[in-house]
């Protein structure tokens, strides 16, 4: 994954940000770091007072178009940039060199008692290996509790964490397991308020029921979306339009079926994060197959 840079005349910014060029072409310009003087040149010839937006596109509820183009591949953002996708306004010409490779992922699960602990485990297992086999050693994760610290209990075996519900704000990838408490936490509201404190813009992953209390929190209204096949009804209640893949993709938003489809799950956003070869080692590591079933 590579930082998406936008040139533009300086100007005050905007929370929902789209290029000038938007209303007649349908996305904002994006260049790549090696790309961002040539698009200068180009879009505004002999303009001395330029500036760059540094775009993330883990933050991005927009899809991303990636155009090819005779001056190489130009990613073209198809919708809104949110405030907080904008994570730096820099003036041009930089004064050193850009970032290229976004790094240093952060990630958050949940965890309760009463889930099913592959959910969690399915989704954790391959999203590890992007730091332990090297692919971005600066990524990280932590589990968190839902209610209480202790967040598995079952055949002798108990699983505790060190913190519940913490601030959302430094996370670039929220992910919710299911299980047979998603029932009761549906309707918690302090874990609804958390959930929805959670930027809509950034990355949201559901495994399995782990989709309803995304639903429960607002978060799937007019999306396409999936769950355990037998909870469905319960997600179209949500207001979400219910598919029947194992993985599923709307914007900011990724949902998976159940329980084993958290491995696709995990190793979808090793490919969003690192790429197709990432994903390729990974699952060669885990012995899956490399694409949803």
């Amino acid at each position: 994954m590579r930082w998406l840079y936008h040139v533009r005349p300086r100007a005050p910014l905007t929370d929902a940000y789209v290029g000038p060029a938007f209303a007649e072409h349908g996305f904002t310009h994006c260049s790549y770091a090696d790309r961002i003087l040539e698009s200068a040149a180009l879009y505004f010839p002999g303009h001395d007072d330029l500036e760059l937006l540094k775009i993330d596109p883990r933050r991005l509820d927009a899809p991303i178009d990636v155009a090819a183009t005779p001056r190489g591949p130009m990613p073209h953002v198809q919708g809104p940039i949110e405030r907080d996708a904008v994570r730096e306004v820099i003036a041009l010409p930089p004064e050193g060199p850009l970032d290229d490779e976004v790094r240093g992922t952060r990630f958050c699960f949940l965890a309760f008692d009463g889930m099913t602990l592959l959910d969690l485990v399915g989704v954790h297992d391959p999203v590890r290996r992007i730091e332990t086999m090297g692919f971005d050693p600066t990524s990280s994760r932590r589990i968190v509790g839902a209610t209480s610290r202790t967040v598995y209990t079952a055949d002798g075996a108990t699983l505790t964490v060190e913190e519940i519900l913490p601030p959302l704000d430094d996370v670039d990838c929220l992910v919710l397991p299911g299980g047979p408490e998603t029932r009761s936490l549906q309707t918690n509201a302090e874990v609804l308020a958390w959930i929805r404190s959670f930027p809509p813009n950034r990355m949201l992953a559901t495994v399995c029921t782990g989709a309803l209390l995304a639903g429960a929190a607002g978060r799937l209204e007019g999306r396409r979306a999936t769950t355990h096949r037998s909870t469905f009804d319960d997600l179209r209640g949500y207001g979400a339009e219910v598919l029947t893949e194992r993985v599923v993709v709307d914007g900011a938003v990724v949902t998976a079926g159940g329980v084993t489809s958290g491995i696709d799950l995990g190793l979808w956003i090793v490919e969003r994060l690192c790429g197709a070869d990432a994903r390729d080692r990974v699952a060669d590591r885990m012995e899956v197959s490399a694409s949803p079933r």
